[in-house]
């Protein structure tokens, strides 16, 4: 700024500097392509010289460029005579100077011809387009050369033509790299594919990214829910918020054949809600659904229950194990409108005294003529409230039972087991485990099912004894599981009876009870097909008794034998006849 302001100051420099800038400023007002562009040079430049393309001088302003091979070289028209304006006050011209060299240091310019033209200030506006002056001397123009100013306008202020800055014609083609030729080992690059669809050709046009694709997008929708229909309910239902696609196929009417809800964190009420909503939203009825499974979800009601039964009509299989809150009025709901219900399961729904199927809930049965219900499986485990009573209901309703578990319901006795047999002829599996009411009477009432009976658990069961086995052993001939563990009356004398009557039995538990030796033998002579054998605490089972199994049983699958007598050279018996055999033992020395 010093520099400038002495030169501003300078009495010999004062009048080309006027001159120079009255010039410029009255450009601004003839021609509409200039802006307001005050230079810093301090000596004016005849027009003349700058039609021609020449500087007289390296401290001159001019803008001199070789002409493009797209421009010809043509003279231009005489200028008109030039009469210069009236001069300025001097301290107007100072502070257009200091303008001017300020300006001049802050725009921005573009190097034209290497440097010999000066610069030239970008084609936005900033303000003023300034044209700087380089401190280097300029080389002597040959006036051969045509002049790169030779298409301009002839007029005294002469518009710059920024299409002479440009090192080649628009319509020329834009130079492109070679190609290069594939190394050995590396593959092609493929084209990019077209935009085809809608979406692809909105999301261009909106300047949006392309989702990336995924593998499931190359798969058919059948594949997808296929895949689906191994995952559980909660993960299809996550499954249905990860796109609109997913969305779609989740909610199939295939992937809901079964709805699978276990855990305590389920709000099960409202999660059967939603899910029967959404499924019912097209066919009015969720008639697809026949399975349902709810285990340990202790917050379902009767009120869930009641859905389902309004909304899955179809439903053949419902298990609730471990669903406190159902009561008697939530299974009622569920069994008059489900009429197609083969397979319930309650486990542990301790309020269950009774399925009936009057409205008030009545333990009286209804006539003989009424309706009745298709049940085949029925467990009951753990529902310590249920009674003779109304267990009789429930077998008169449900005469079709196959199936039937009723363990630690303490409250079972001889009467109930009279009602089971009773009313339910067809009965092949029997489970009263831990019913210590139950004595041998209910084993004569239960022999009376026949050679339909082919599975009974009594264990723990202390009051049954030799007599109530014989019978069911007599009658029962095709039994293939029997468990009499825990009952301690159980002696040899009715395993020989059990030995000689049901040839095929597959199963048998016998743990603490007062079986010999010779009782082993018994079985393994007339049971060779037996599977399961389990001795665990049987006193007076020896090494004779379990190399008796193994050379008659050559089929043991699994042999149980804790707490007992048995020594090592039993232990390789068994292990070499029965090759598939596993050993339960508490013996640290066997291997």
């Amino acid at each position: 700024m010093g520099q400038n302001y002495g030169r501003l100051n300078d009495p010999e420099r004062k009048t080309n500097s006027s001159f120079s800038h009255d010039s410029d400023i009255s450009l601004s007002t003839h021609s509409a392509d200039f802006s307001l562009t005050p230079p810093r040079s301090r000596k004016a430049v005849s027009f003349q010289d700058v039609s021609e393309g020449g500087c007289e001088d390296g401290d001159s302003e001019g803008v001199c460029e070789a002409p493009p091979a797209c421009h010809p070289a043509t003279d231009p028209p005489p200028p008109p005579p030039f009469s210069p304006p009236p001069p300025r006050p001097q301290a107007m011209e100072g502070r257009a100077a200091a303008a001017a060299t300020k300006l001049g240091r802050m725009s921005p310019s573009v190097y034209v011809g290497g440097g010999t033209l000066g610069r030239v200030s970008p084609g936005h506006d900033l303000g003023y387009h300034t044209l700087v002056t380089r401190q280097t001397p300029t080389p002597t123009r040959d006036r051969t050369t045509p002049s790169p100013w030779s298409d301009v306008r002839a007029s005294p202020f002469p518009a710059l033509d920024l299409s002479a800055l440009s090192s080649c014609p628009r319509s020329s083609p834009r130079p492109q790299l070679p190609q290069v030729p594939p190394q050995q080992g590396q593959t092609t690059p493929q084209p990019q594919p077209q935009l085809e669809t809608t979406d692809q050709l909105l999301a261009t046009y909106k300047g949006k990214r392309l989702a990336r694709s995924s593998p499931f997008d190359k798969l058919s929708d059948e594949l997808v829910v296929r895949i689906l229909s191994f995952l559980p309910t909660n993960a299809v239902c996550q499954c249905a918020r990860v796109c609109r696609r997913w969305y779609v196929l989740a909610w199939d009417p295939r992937l809901w054949a079964t709805i699978t809800l276990t855990s305590d964190a389920i709000h099960a009420d409202r999660a059967i809600k939603q899910i029967t909503r959404l499924l019912a939203r097209d066919s009015g009825g969720c008639v697809h659904v026949e399975k349902v499974i709810l285990n340990s979800c202790s917050r379902l009601t009767d009120r869930g229950l009641s859905l389902i039964g309004r909304r899955c009509p179809e439903l053949r299989h419902l298990e609730i194990k471990g669903c406190v809150n159902v009561t008697n009025i939530g299974i009622f709901e569920l069994v008059t409108q489900c009429v197609n219900l083969d397979h319930l399961d309650v486990t542990g729904c301790h309020q269950i005294t009774c399925i009936h199927l009057t409205q008030q809930g009545n333990v009286e049965p209804e006539p003989m003529h009424s309706r009745q219900l298709y049940l085949q499986y029925l467990d009951m485990t753990d529902c310590y409230a249920l009674e003779d009573q109304g267990l009789k209901v429930i077998v008169k309703n449900c005469p079709q039972l196959l199936h039937l578990y009723l363990r630690r319901c303490i409250n079972i006795t001889d009467a109930g087991v009279k009602h089971m047999a009773s009313y339910c002829l067809m009965l092949r599996e029997v489970s009263v485990s831990d019913c210590v009411q139950i004595t041998d009477f209910g084993m004569y009432e239960l022999a009376k099912l026949g050679p339909n009976l082919r599975y009974l658990s009594v264990a723990k069961c202390d009051q049954i004894s030799d007599a109530g086995i014989k019978q069911i052993a007599r009658h029962c001939y095709k039994l293939r599981y029997l468990n009499v563990r825990g009952c301690e009356a159980v002696s040899d004398d009715s395993m020989e009876m059990v030995a000689r009557s049901c040839p095929r039995l597959r199963a048998l538990d016998i743990g603490k009870c007062d079986v010999t030796d010779n009782g082993m033998k018994l079985i393994s002579e007339h049971c060779p097909n037996l599977k399961k054998l389990s001795v665990k605490s049987c006193d007076m089972i020896t090494d004779r008794g379990v190399q008796y199994i193994a050379y008659y049983c050559r089929g043991l699958q699994q042999l149980n034998i804790q707490d007992c007598q048995v020594t090592i050279d039993g232990y390789r018996t068994v292990k070499k006849h029965c090759r598939r055999c596993i050993i339960e033992h508490t013996n640290p020395g066997f291997f």
